[in-house]
């Protein structure tokens, strides 16, 4: 039994990989469904084994309904019905393709079997027959090319193999490729075959020419500016971001890359280069250029659900200092509406309000200057001025007084840009007192503060993008690779205190299932360590720590609140007790009721996600709106905490709604989480009585003393023994549905 006739429905991620395999291809006209029209429900190729079933029904017209109605049955979505006309052409686009392929005995017959009143099972029963034998592959017409060898290397023709004249038409482009992209501007390649039909055995012979080895001669500049204006970009300027000179070896992809770097500046809005049709040794490049403004400035105003209100600001010199330097000057502003001094709404932000880090403005004031080259190479150097104040959700505040950003990207490779970064600045951060508690021990205040100090941090980091996708904001098809480095020590100029070695990894897969339907899939994973590589917890700065949870991870849980929690009662209780160690009286602290105010989450130094996504054409509306069923792991640890005992995946699945809209796609998501909260610590912040973080943990025995003012009424300061808070806190079970649903509001898709 074939794959697509095992497919069964589930709502979890065995569902997914199912609808991959059993998903129509993309390739095929859609068949439009008349009244009183048989609708094709399966799609069927029996006696194929060397072609499947997805690359033979690429050759044909023919397509089944959309995989959401065939297996889930769903309404309103891609209907598909069978055209008896194009049958017969099918039937004969299938013989052609076997017969291109080697297999000239072919033979296919179609079979129309009712599977339902109105609906048909579509099968093409094929006999492939013997396949010719290529004897003989000559290529000639290479003997001046010093690069002969190279040029012809793994090519994905071999002798003995089958005759398949898609093969050989695809080794004679690699190869003209080759030789245009090594001196060769005019290379070009044809064949000639023999066939014996009886013997089923075939010779071919494939030949080049290459013409004249070439090199650049002259290159020739036009340049037409603005109506009313004169040239604002240097033609030495243009000459050196093209990077060609006169008497190198002409190699065509030197050329596209050339085109791409004027283009990239954005100062151009036509870029051309077109070499000579002449038959020299040297060609000569005609440039012609058509220059665009070269100041831009833009404004907007958004909203977000964490963010609150945010407005932002860019003004743009696309030649800075004549030079084709880009110069940007950005401002960015948000939590207006609730952040101090431009609260007064906390209506307009009821999310953003349970973050305790949300009561002041964030914002972001920065200057980058941009060089188009760098050295002759095929990089961008970039330096950036900045100060900012930027929060996560309930986890810190990072205030940068002055920070100083240069970096290099280099792009030898077009898709996968390799980008080299330093970064130095003066801030601080800020977190919850229970976190530097509970993971780094810190409960002193004075300890707290120390660590919550203005210090400079810098650093190093690396990071790899590989983008294989066809589309920036919602890919149908492709990958992307993102991998990043970060090191920070005293011998980068970091102060000592802020010491981490962080590495993080992201790969995402986009497959056309067909129907408009798209299957993506993500994994992502990442650690952290402190001063050294060892399984010890060392502090790292919050800002580095890794999070998850929310609408761009893990959907069934809020954001950032995947992993160890921990928990801030409302007020405490004192009980006398007895010191198990000394048999003295003393005093022990616990919460005085079993809810908590709020959570502070931890984070880790750990974090393993993945997602998989089924992205269905929707039935209404389905140019602008888009369904998602969609399966979210993942968990966030403490490598080296003595509560992490065993790390298990938690699995929320859920489903979506995203709109596209001009600022992209905007997703509003329910993810379905059955967990219930973790066990944690549970502390008690007396701010009114000395500032205090007091453990409150059920049976904890910490001793805990109490100081009063001269009237021996107010409590002025509390102290207890610090750490070893014990994890005896879980909230309580909530066994109703709507409790375990998870609401979030996001632009863009989650990958």
């Amino acid at each position: 039994m074939k794959p697509r006739r095992r497919v069964r429905l589930a709502f979890t991620a065995l569902a997914f990989s199912a609808a991959f395999l059993g998903g129509s291809k993309a390739g095929a006209q859609d068949i439009n469904c008349d009244r009183g029209d048989l609708e094709v429900m399966r799609l069927e190729f029996e006696g194929n084994r060397a072609f499947s079933d997805a690359d033979l029904a690429k050759t044909i017209v023919t397509t089944p309904s959309a995989w959401a109605r065939r297996y889930l049955h769903l309404p309103f979505t891609v209907k598909h019905c069978l055209d008896r006309t194009e049958l017969p052409n099918d039937r004969a686009r299938l013989i052609i393709f076997y017969r291109r392929r080697g297999y000239p005995k072919v033979t296919v017959d179609t079979v129309v079997k009712e599977l339902a009143p109105g609906a048909v099972e579509v099968r093409f029963k094929i006999n492939e027959g013997l396949p010719v034998i290529l004897k003989s592959f000559v290529i000639q017409g290479l003997d001046s090319v010093p690069e002969k060898t190279r040029i012809t290397r793994d090519l994905p023709v071999r002798e003995e193999g089958r005759f398949d004249r898609y093969a050989i038409d695809a080794a004679g482009d690699t190869i003209r490729d080759r030789l245009r992209n090594n001196g060769y501007p005019r290379a070009d390649a044809f064949n000639r075959f023999t066939e014996n039909d009886s013997a089923l055995l075939a010779w071919d012979t494939l030949t080049v020419t290459p013409g004249p080895r070439t090199r650049i001669g002259a290159i020739k500049i036009e340049v037409l500016p603005l109506e009313g204006k004169k040239q604002q970009i240097p033609t030495r300027i243009v000459r050196r971001i093209m990077g060609l000179d006169s008497g190198q070896l002409f190699r065509e992809y030197e050329v596209i890359d050339a085109q791409r770097a004027l283009y990239q500046t954005e100062a151009y809005q036509h870029v051309s280069i077109t070499p000579d049709s002449g038959s020299d040794s040297l060609v000569t490049l005609y440039t012609r250029l058509a220059e665009a403004p070269m100041h831009s400035a833009r404004v907007g105003a958004g909203y977000g659900t964490l963010d609150c209100l945010r407005l932002t600001g860019e003004l743009t010199n696309y030649n800075f200092l004549s030079g084709a330097r880009r110069l940007d000057l950005n401002a960015r502003v948000s939590k207006i509406g609730i952040g101090r001094p431009l609260d007064g709404t906390p209506g307009l932000c009821p999310a953003a309000r349970k973050d305790i880090f949300s009561s002041r403005l964030n914002y972001y004031a920065g200057a980058t200057l941009r060089q188009p080259v760098f050295l002759g190479l095929r990089s961008v150097p970039t330096i950036t001025l900045y100060t900012q104040r930027v929060s996560e959700y309930n986890a810190y505040l990072r205030t940068t007084a002055i920070g100083g950003v240069a970096s290099l990207v280099w792009r030898g490779a077009t898709r996968t840009p390799v980008n080299l970064s330093y970064s130095m600045d003066l801030g601080r951060t800020e977190a919850q007192p229970a976190l530097f508690c509970a993971v780094f021990n810190l409960c002193d205040v004075a300890e707290r503060d120390r660590i919550q100090k203005t210090q400079r941090l810098a650093v190093l980091s690396l990071s790899v993008t590989r983008d294989n996708s066809n589309n920036i904001l919602s890919p149908t098809r492709g990958s992307i690779i993102r991998l990043e480095a970060r090191h920070s020590s005293p011998l980068i100029l970091s102060d000592s205190g802020l010491q981490f070695n962080k590495f993080v990894g992201d790969g995402s897969r986009y497959i056309n299932v067909g129907g408009g339907n798209v299957l993506a899939l993500r994994i992502r994973g990442g650690t952290v360590f402190g001063r050294n590589l060892g399984p010890a917890t060392g502090f790292i700065p919050p800002q580095e720590r890794l999070y998850a949870g929310g609408p761009t991870t893990v959907r069934g849980f809020s954001q950032n609140e995947l992993g160890s929690l921990i928990y801030i009662a409302r007020g405490y209780t004192k009980f006398l007790s007895t010191d198990p160690a000394t048999g003295l009286p003393d005093t022990v602290v616990l919460a005085s009721d079993s809810t908590y105010r709020r959570i502070v989450p931890v984070g880790g130094n750990s974090l393993l996600v993945g997602n998989l996504e089924l992205r269905l054409r929707s039935p209404v509306a389905p140019q602008l709106l888009q369904l998602t069923l969609f399966t979210d792991a993942g968990e966030v640890w403490n490598r080296g905490a003595a509560q992490v005992k065993s790390v298990k995946l938690k699995v929320t699945p859920g489903i979506q709604v995203t709109a596209f809209s001009p600022v992209g796609p905007v997703r509003v998501a329910i993810g379905y989480n059955p967990y219930q909260r973790p066990k944690g610590p549970l502390y008690h912040e007396a701010t009114d009585e000395g500032g205090a973080l007091l453990c409150v943990s059920p049976n904890n025995d910490i001793p805990t003393k109490f100081f009063y003012d001269n009237t021996g009424t107010k409590v002025i300061n509390i102290t207890q023994p610090v750490g070893g808070c014990p994890s005896s806190y879980q909230p309580a079970k909530d066994n109703r549905f709507r409790s375990k649903l998870t609401f979030s509001f996001a632009i863009g898709q989650a990958f």
